[in-house]
């Protein structure tokens, strides 16, 4: 299951509406051999005009951010039909990024002093884990035993660095410069991306390389082409991300234990990424068809089969799905068209 996404602190947001039910149904979703119609539960906010949903675990609780009446974004815990604010860590922002089985909830929290930090948020708590860096970067992931945080000590991109806490360990995760930790399963295998570097302007430039780290050890995940960076990985240590081709399309990508291949797509399609990977091997996350700006969710049923779109409201512009439980319940965003007056909606596909 995906527990964490790569985090910018700056995000384009505009409004939603309030919660909502709302069954869906697509032509895409209609015409495939699998397909059944789907439910999307919409979550509401925080009091604020928008939500996002990050991660959900086996008990369909999930986790994200929205902002609070007075303006500022903060994580939120849903679950039962009601969304709970998580609060922060003495600053005005904050965001939740995963969830595992036992309730534990990671994310990042803005401090009085505007540097960023990850947090855990357990029993109504929330726990600085002690990461301060510079605004700019700041990611969190967990899983039952285990969480991997990614931070930057110093201003902008120049600096990241990655650390796997099991317990009371804390253990540096060492390999070559600019190292960021995207996700973490129950065995504490850490996927993420190193060989960061910045052009002379400061600004990242694509040369990420997948990995996979465990009890000390590395082992690259290879490229479709060019730039790879890795999203999740499951208990079963098989892992989906996202990589550029030589012909500079964007695919998804699936690899276990030896090598990395494409996820099927739609012979209309240029670019796409995958997002998560439960246990049972479904993959969800989105694609966009060659030309248009737009994507739209999707979930691939196998590694090896073509992807499902998930179904949308004709209001809605684009999709994304962001995460996907054992149950196959699958949490991201709508965006809606501008003159809806909703824009960005938290939901589940179940």
């Amino acid at each position: 299951m995906r527990q964490s996404l790569r985090r910018l602190m700056a995000t384009s947001i505009a409004s939603i509406a309030t919660m909502s039910l709302v069954t869906l149904t697509s032509p895409q979703a209609a015409s495939a051999s699998t397909a059944a119609p789907l439910r999307a539960v919409h979550l509401g906010t925080l009091g604020g005009t928008w939500s996002i949903a990050r991660a959900i675990n086996n008990r369909g609780h999930v986790v994200g951010d929205s902002p609070v009446e007075a303006g500022e974004s903060h994580a939120f815990l849903w679950k039962n039909g009601k969304m709970t604010d998580l609060g922060t860590l003495g600053g005005m922002t904050s965001f939740a990024s995963g969830i595992d089985d036992d309730g534990r909830v990671v994310g990042c929290s803005e401090l009085p002093s505007g540097e960023w930090s990850p947090f855990l948020w357990q029993n109504g708590t929330m726990t600085d884990l002690n990461a301060h860096g510079a605004p700019g970067y700041c990611d969190a992931a967990v899983a039952r035993g285990h969480i991997t945080i990614s931070f930057a000590p110093t201003p902008g991109f120049t600096e990241l660095r990655a650390v796997l806490l099991s317990g009371d360990v804390k253990t540096v995760i060492d390999l070559r410069p600019g190292l960021v930790s995207n996700a973490v399963n129950d065995h504490g295998q850490v996927v993420g991306a190193d060989n960061y570097t910045v052009n002379e302007d400061g600004y990242p430039q694509s040369t990420y390389r997948a990995y996979l780290w465990h009890n000390g050890t590395g082992r690259a995940l290879g490229t479709l082409g060019e730039m790879s960076t890795p999203s999740a990985i499951n208990n079963l240590g098989q892992v989906v991300g996202n990589s550029d081709t030589a012909d500079g399309d964007r695919r998804g990508f699936f690899w276990h234990g030896s090598s990395m291949t494409a996820l099927p797509l739609p012979a209309d399609v240029s670019n796409a990424g995958a997002d998560a990977i439960n246990e049972h091997g479904q993959i969800v996350g989105s694609f966009s068809k060659r030309g248009e700006f737009y994507g739209f969710a999707a979930l691939w049923p196998t590694p090896t089969s073509q992807p499902r779109t998930l179904p949308v409201p004709a209001q809605v512009n684009s999709s994304q799905a962001h995460d996907i439980n054992d149950q196959g319940w699958i949490v991201g965003t709508l965006d809606y068209h501008w003159t809806t007056g909703l824009r960005t909606q938290a939901v589940i596909w179940r």
